[in-house]
C-alpha cells in the first residue's frame, strides 16, 4: 500500500467534507473514516444513510489523467477484494452500474468518485456491521455481518480496500480489463429495468457495458442506446 495518513472519527458531518478540510493543510495521500455520518452524500447530492457499525470513508489517489469510468474501476476493486477476503460472497456478489455493490439483489454499498487536477477523491460506504433499519430496508439494503455470520473489522477492511485500489491503479490506463470484469459481474444484465436519464424514465433491457463503461440498453421498440450518465431505478423482470 502507498504511504497514506489514516484519520478516524467517531462521528462526522461527512468524511468527504473532513477530507477537504484536511487537504487544505496537507498535500499527501490521506484516508478519512467515521463511525457514523450525519450529512453523508451519495451521487447527485442524495442523502447517504450512515448508521453506527457501517464502514464510511473517503480517500484519494494520484492521477495525471481523467477517467470517466472511475466509479466502475473502484467497483471492480471493491468487488474483487470482497471476494478475495470472503469467499462465500462470490456467487451472489455483483456490480450495479454505475456505482453500487449488490449481494443477491440487495445493496451492500455504494461509491462516490470525483476527479480533481492531479488526483481522484473516492468515497465508499458499506453496510458491514450496522443494523438494517426501516430506512435502509426500504432501499433493499443488506449488511455483511448478516451474510457472513460474524462481525467485521471496519479498520482492517478499509485498509484492505484502499490497498486493492493501490494495487490495481495501473489498470486506470487500460480500462478494458476492469470494464470487462464489471460487464461479467453486472447486476441486472439481460433483465428489464427501469432506467432514469436526467429525469426521463423508461423501461429497457440491460445488455451490458461498452468499452468506455457506458450502459448499453435496448428500449421497448428495439432501439439500442449507450447511457453515459443515469441510474437503474429497479430491475423489473426477466427478458
Amino acid at each position: 500500500m502507498k504511504h497514506r495518513k489514516f484519520f478516524y472519527y467517531d462521528k462526522l458531518d461527512s468524511t468527504m467534507h473532513e477530507y477537504l478540510r484536511l487537504k487544505e493543510d496537507y498535500d499527501g495521500l490521506i484516508s478519512v473514516r467515521a463511525g457514523t455520518q450525519n450529512d453523508g452524500k451519495g451521487r447527485d447530492d442524495r442523502l447517504w444513510l450512515s448508521p453506527p457499525g457501517g464502514l464510511w470513508f473517503t480517500f484519494d489517489l494520484k492521477s495525471t489523467t481523467l477517467n470517466p469510468s472511475l466509479a466502475l474501476f473502484i467497483g471492480y476493486c471493491v468487488h474483487r477484494e470482497l471476494i478475495n477476503l470472503f469467499a462465500p460472497l462470490e456467487d451472489k456478489l455483483s456490480i450495479k452500474w454505475p456505482n453500487d455493490i449488490i449481494y443477491d439483489g440487495k445493496k451492500i454499498g455504494g461509491i462516490l468518485s470525483k476527479s480533481r487536477i492531479g488526483h481522484y477523491i473516492v468515497g465508499i460506504g458499506l453496510n458491514t456491521n450496522n443494523e438494517i433499519d426501516d430506512r435502509l430496508g426500504k432501499f433493499g439494503a443488506i449488511d455483511l455481518k448478516s451474510i457472513l455470520g460474524f462481525e467485521l473489522s471496519n479498520e482492517k477492511l478499509c485498509r484492505n480496500l484502499i490497498g486493492a485500489v493501490d494495487r490495481y491503479e495501473k489498470l486506470l490506463s487500460h480500462p478494458i480489463s476492469y470494464i470487462t470484469y464489471c460487464n461479467e459481474n453486472l447486476f441486472g444484465k439481460n433483465h428489464i429495468a427501469r432506467i432514469d436519464v436526467s429525469g426521463d424514465t423508461y423501461d429497457a433491457e440491460i445488455l451490458g457495458l461498452d468499452l468506455n463503461g457506458a450502459l448499453i440498453v435496448r428500449k421497448e421498440k428495439g432501439e439500442t442506446v449507450n447511457i453515459h450518465s443515469g441510474s437503474i431505478l429497479e430491475i423489473k423482470a426477466f427478458s
